[in-house]
């Protein structure tokens, strides 16, 4: 349903909105969420692109996010990553074997689907931080 690259996008934001402040550099974001950092640099360029996040050159420079976690959505982060999906999911009208699936399955599963992106939309990453469970994976050793 949601593809690794958004998780990827998920971590990092939530890594900076932990954070909080200044700037942080890639090499601290792939650290502490464990998202390959070559593969991390094209994520946070969409991210910037989407206007999520803003890029700071220079020393002392890094990342950070262009809007308070409470104005961020779920949705959006996982729209920046991947526009071409208007959904979640998969198509509920048709199958592997080419046959169509019954109506009513069909509506339940665009029922499931709107339900899902209404979560997304309405959840922030605030909410995310604020839920109590952990948020990123197990710390890397350092």
């Amino acid at each position: 349903m949601v593809s690794l690259t958004s998780q990827y996008a998920l971590r990092a934001v939530l890594y900076l909105a932990t954070v909080g402040g200044g700037p942080v550099v890639a090499e601290a974001i792939s650290k502490n969420t464990g998202v390959p950092k070559g593969y991390l640099h094209k994520i946070l360029r969409r991210l910037g692109k989407a206007g999520i996040l803003d890029a700071q050159r220079g020393v002392g420079g890094g990342y950070v996010l262009s809007h308070d976690p409470a104005e961020i959505s779920v949705c959006q982060v996982l729209k920046a990553i991947e526009p071409q999906q208007p959904d979640y999911s998969f198509d509920p009208c048709k199958t592997d074997d080419g046959m169509s699936m019954p109506d009513a399955v069909g509506k339940l599963i665009r029922s499931a689907q709107s339900h899902i992106e209404q979560i997304f939309t309405e959840t922030s990453i605030k909410d995310l931080l604020n839920d109590g469970t952990d948020i990123l994976p197990a710390q890397i050793p350092a």
